[in-house]
């Protein structure tokens, strides 16, 4: 009876110990899962105020290239296509024949118009000869030239069809996309494919109200790109939007002559105008946006948190860049220790340059 006792007793020790390790590392394990909330964790960031600075007369902005010119290569009349010399990366030329379709059944109708025609000239002659013999009148004679003139029409709209059985490339240019292949039926307007005018391209840049007046049709500006160091470009502006968008911005469009096809279109570039006049413009350091100047935005100290805010930025200033909404004179923004930030992140200053 002992002996029972005394196992039961080791057995219950035993089962304890084990719950008791077991409770003890499921409370480490949970310990372990506990997210952290770094949210409460200051983060330290240099910060600058925003302040108005003097811009020398040099307007230099950010732009992107467009085609100067972009068009489908389509047929003129439905049919077939029986011929199609063009592909992906074709150069060719205003007017330049690519291909034909098949125009056997327009040349039906031609033959049938003749035909009709014969028979129409017949009639009338008839008709005349026996309006001229008081067998006739003078209506039937009517009629009967009528016949005839409508007979010519349609020899000429079928013969005209049977000529425009050609398919001709609009501009010159690269083709960029293939729509149709040869086999396949093609419709009057229905693109084959798509050319694009790369010899001449055109730079499109947002404005400034204030800056916007400076300039004029005609007038000519450096354009340079990242991707071509050292090279400088001319373009001259061609268009100059009378109406902004919602931010006081002008479009404003650069012929550019790229003969040499050394840029494509897509390519960021930089506009360089030259007004001659200085001015002041409010101003930050490049290096406080987040994301650069292709999705502008800064985060700005209100209290002891930083709070992301949207801008719109203008021309660049050597280091700084113009800032055309979204800011003002005062605001305090980070220039360093972004890459730690969320919106709403507490934050220490570790050093505040006016």
């Amino acid at each position: 009876m002992k002996k029972r006792i005394l196992i039961i007793v080791v057995v219950i020790a035993l089962f304890g110990s084990i719950g008791f390790v077991l409770a003890r590392n499921k409370k480490t394990i949970d310990a372990q899962k506990i997210v952290v909330d770094r949210s409460k964790i200051a983060v330290a960031v240099a910060v600058t105020k925003v302040s108005m600075q003097t811009v020398e007369g040099n307007l230099k902005l950010p732009a992107t290239l467009e085609p100067g010119k972009q068009a489908d290569i389509s047929a003129t009349t439905p049919g077939k296509i029986t011929s199609l010399r063009i592909g992906l990366g074709s150069s060719v030329s205003a007017s330049q024949v690519v291909g034909s379709v098949d125009t056997r059944q327009q040349q039906l109708g031609v033959n049938e118009a003749r035909e009709a025609l014969g028979k129409a000239q017949k009639d009338y002659q008839l008709a005349k000869e026996l309006f001229e013999g008081d067998a006739g009148t003078a209506q039937n004679v009517k009629d009967a030239q009528h016949a005839v003139d409508a007979a010519r029409i349609r020899i000429q709209q079928s013969g005209q069809q049977v000529g425009e059985g050609v398919i001709k490339s609009p501009i010159s240019g690269i083709v960029i996309m293939k729509n149709g292949e040869v086999g396949e039926y093609a419709n009057p307007g229905t693109s084959i494919a798509t050319v694009v005018d790369i010899y001449n391209l055109k730079a499109v840049v947002f404005v400034s109200e204030k800056d916007v007046y400076q300039l004029k049709p005609g007038q000519t500006a450096s354009i340079t790109a990242d991707v071509l160091p050292g090279k400088n470009l001319t373009g001259k502006v061609s268009f100059i939007s009378p109406v902004s968008d919602e931010n006081h911005n002008y479009r404003v469009e650069l012929a550019v002559n790229n003969k040499a096809a050394e840029l494509k279109a897509g390519t960021y570039i930089y506009v360089n105008f030259n007004p001659g006049n200085n001015f002041t413009a409010l101003q930050i350091p490049k290096l406080a946006l987040v994301e650069g100047i292709k999705n502008p935005y800064v985060y700005v100290i209100s209290g002891e948190q930083a709070f992301i805010r949207k801008i719109t930025v203008g021309r660049e200033v050597g280091e700084n860049i113009e800032v055309l909404s979204g800011l003002k004179e005062g605001d305090e923004i980070v220039t360093s220790g972004q890459i730690n930030l969320v919106d709403g992140s507490k934050i220490t200053r570790t050093g505040v340059k006016n």
